[in-house]
């Protein structure tokens, strides 16, 4: 019985040690599996790592503003009658193509040349009288106020006449610049006219502008004078012109907090663009530093510091970098190694939650 007895307990002894010995080694196969990833796949450094990779290169990071705007020309008039009157002749139509002092239409002038005819005979005989009165004056026949009084009354009809010359004038309505009719008020021959009624919008055509919005941010990336590039796209061709920036508005907009910036160019296609059509606008910040930039993808995040993978000949080489900017889908960068340049070299840009330093990679060529 005894004998039993003791081969239990070294049963029970040897069962209590193998327990203790497998939990201490599933505790150890916990410890490996909670290492990171990167160690995991070290153990298997044998087996290539795919990885897409990119040059990194020195280049402006904040290089340009775009924007998008309404196409108008740079000189725009809407002309108005300045007299009254019953319209004799309409000489242009919607769309038509006018030169500087061309005529819109005729307003009928018969009153404003008799009166024109009245004047210039009343100003005749005043320059006459006024002849006489100055010898009177100098023989002492009229006193100086009277002498005066001719002066004014001379410098009235003066005046006069001047705005009669005027009246027939303005009844001929002309465009002061060259361009196309835009608008054009609808008339018939025979209707009157009043003073102050617009007639037409003239619109050049061989000298557009883009006007555009812009943010604080983009504001202080652009200045008078900068180059720029306008971009129409039609249903047919996408055309391209080159333009500069003419002008920045001194103060934000207080209702939208932006910008206005004008860019003029020289249409390419006045037989085809016109005014009121949408154009995009690329405005190029000549002054712009340069950084050495790679795309956002090749940044590594790991243990709060920045590093990326740089391509050494079937390997993945972590560098540790400072991030100084980011714009977009890039992002400027500093080695850490003050003495090497990463300028030139392939930075790796997918697969990377799969790397470690020394990672064997394929590349493939892109």
């Amino acid at each position: 019985m005894r004998t039993v007895q003791k081969a239990l307990f070294l049963f029970l002894i040897s069962l209590t040690i193998l327990v203790s010995f497998i939990a201490c080694s599933k505790a150890e196969q916990e410890q490996e599996t909670s290492e990171p990833l990167e160690a995991v796949s070290a153990a298997t450094d044998y087996t290539q790592v795919v990885s897409s990779s990119v040059a990194i290169q020195e280049r402006a990071l904040r290089d340009r503003v775009i924007g998008s705007g309404t196409v108008q020309g740079q000189r725009e008039v809407s002309i108005k009658a300045r007299v009254s009157g019953e319209i004799e002749e309409i000489s242009i139509g919607l769309g038509s193509t006018l030169t500087a002092g061309d005529t819109l239409l005729t307003i009928d002038d018969t009153i404003a040349s008799f009166n024109l005819s009245q004047l210039e005979k009343q100003y005749e005989n005043a320059l006459k009288q006024q002849s006489v009165n100055e010898k009177l004056f100098a023989s002492g026949a009229i006193s100086l106020s009277q002498l005066n009084q001719g002066t004014s009354s001379l410098d009235g009809l003066s005046a006069q006449l001047e705005q009669a010359k005027n009246n027939v004038t303005n009844s001929r309505v002309s465009t002061p610049i060259s361009g196309s009719v835009a608008e054009i008020t609808k008339f018939v021959k025979g209707d009157l006219l009043q003073a102050g009624t617009q007639i037409a919008r003239i619109v050049d055509l061989e000298h557009l502008r883009v006007t555009l919005a812009i943010g604080q941010a983009q504001l202080f990336l652009i200045k008078e004078g900068a180059q720029a590039e306008i971009t129409i796209r039609t249903p047919n061709e996408t055309i391209v012109a080159e333009g500069v920036v003419s002008a920045i508005s001194a103060s934000s907009d207080s209702r939208t907090g932006s910008w206005t910036v004008y860019v003029d160019f020289d249409n390419p296609r006045p037989d085809l663009l016109k005014a009121g059509i949408t154009a995009d606008v690329t405005i190029f910040n000549a002054d712009a530093p340069l950084y050495t930039v790679v795309p956002n993808g090749a940044m590594v995040n790991r243990n709060g510091k920045q590093y990326i993978f740089v391509v050494e000949g079937d390997n993945a080489s972590l560098r540790e970098v400072a991030v100084v900017d980011q714009f977009g889908d890039l992002t400027a960068i500093e080695s850490k190694d003050a003495s090497s340049s990463l300028v030139g070299e392939r930075v790796l840009v997918s697969s990377l939650s799969r790397l470690i330093d020394g990672s064997a990679i394929s590349t493939p060529l892109q």
